[in-house]
């Protein structure tokens, strides 16, 4: 539905009869409740407040507002800007008037199709978090049952096999933080909360995880310091390990190394084909047949939340190679 925000009768009606031809259009200048705004130059202060108002109350939609200007009329560049507060700008487009039919519609036809991807994000975005909080519930309830039987099991337990009860506990809690994960990034998108972590310290704790007693582990330098967010490097190293596993075989050997400007994790698998190292990037993909196709997703994900690229190379041993650049390092002038 188009909606006209013009007060001059002549001008409203040229317009409307121009637009019926192949849109819905409604001249009710009460309530803006159109898909796309059309105002005029010499009627848009008259709606500004209204349009602000609209735009800020809704700051993650896209209701795409047109000016129509004449020639004489100087148009203000701010409009077309963001605003100062972070918010969507006023104006999304401008058409010169006289207004040509075929420009008009497919300036049109462009932002109606842009706000169509807005709401379906949208949709998405909702079904997602509903998604997420429905699995997190029914995760926290055996979560809670499995950690409070451990704490019931544990006096039972014999010294030789403390260590054992030990491992179960940091895998329940590293599952809880997961599930916290998962739904604060469903609700709000995936953020980074960066510190400097010991490289090292960080890859033992995802390989701790990793049910794979053959395989083996070439830690990097000990010295290593990255600035990171704790829990999406670990969950991208624990993906990385688990994709090795998964198609390297049990007794695979992973290297994890130090980059110039980040990291590398590397196997002695079959590697992954050329024309196969986007694809495996992207949600849904499993080499397998067997899998979620979601693992080296998330690891994307994490790379790009930070802003670091991801490259898939070969490993010396003719495998796959992950190299994560842009990491960021701790000052060494501080």
């Amino acid at each position: 539905m188009i909606q006209l925000l013009v007060d001059d009768d002549a001008n409203r009606d040229a317009l409307a009869e121009l637009l019926e031809a192949r849109y819905d259009v409604t001249t009710d200048r009460n309530e803006l409740t159109g898909d796309l705004l059309l105002v005029d130059d010499r009627s848009f202060s008259r709606y500004r407040d209204r349009i602000t108002e609209l735009k800020d109350d809704a700051p993650s939609s896209f209701r795409p507002v047109v000016l129509v200007r004449r020639p004489e009329t100087r148009l203000d560049p701010s409009l077309l800007e963001e605003r100062s507060d972070g918010g969507n700008p006023l104006v999304d487009d401008v058409v010169g008037a006289p207004v040509q039919q075929v420009v008009l519609f497919r300036r049109l036809s462009n932002l109606l199709v842009r706000r169509k991807q807005f709401e379906q994000l949208e949709a998405q975005n909702e079904r997602l978090e509903e998604f997420a909080s429905v699995v997190t519930h029914d995760l926290r309830n055996p979560l809670q049952v499995a950690k409070g039987r451990l704490d019931l099991l544990e006096p039972s337990v014999s010294a030789a096999d403390r260590e054992q009860l030990e491992i179960v506990a940091e895998s329940l809690d590293r599952m809880e933080s997961i599930v916290d994960t998962v739904l604060a990034q469903a609700r709000n998108g995936l953020t980074t909360d960066r510190s400097e972590l010991h490289l090292r310290s960080v890859v033992r704790d995802a390989w701790s995880v990793i049910e794979a007693p053959d395989a083996s582990l070439i830690e990097p330098d000990g010295e290593s310091v990255v600035v990171a967010d704790p829990d999406h490097l670990l969950t991208a190293f624990e993906n990385l390990f688990r994709n090795a596993v998964e198609h390297a075989g049990d007794d695979v050997t992973i290297d994890v190394g130090v980059l110039e400007s980040g990291v590398y994790i590397a196997d002695d698998g079959p590697g992954i084909d050329p024309s196969d190292r986007e694809n495996v990037l992207e949600r849904g993909y499993s080499g397998t047949g067997g899998g979620t196709g979601l693992g080296l997703d998330i690891v994307a994900n994490a790379v790009e939340a930070h802003g670091w690229e991801l490259t898939i190379t070969e490993s010396d041993a003719g495998g796959a190679r992950f190299e994560i650049t842009g990491v960021e390092r701790p000052d060494p002038d501080r």
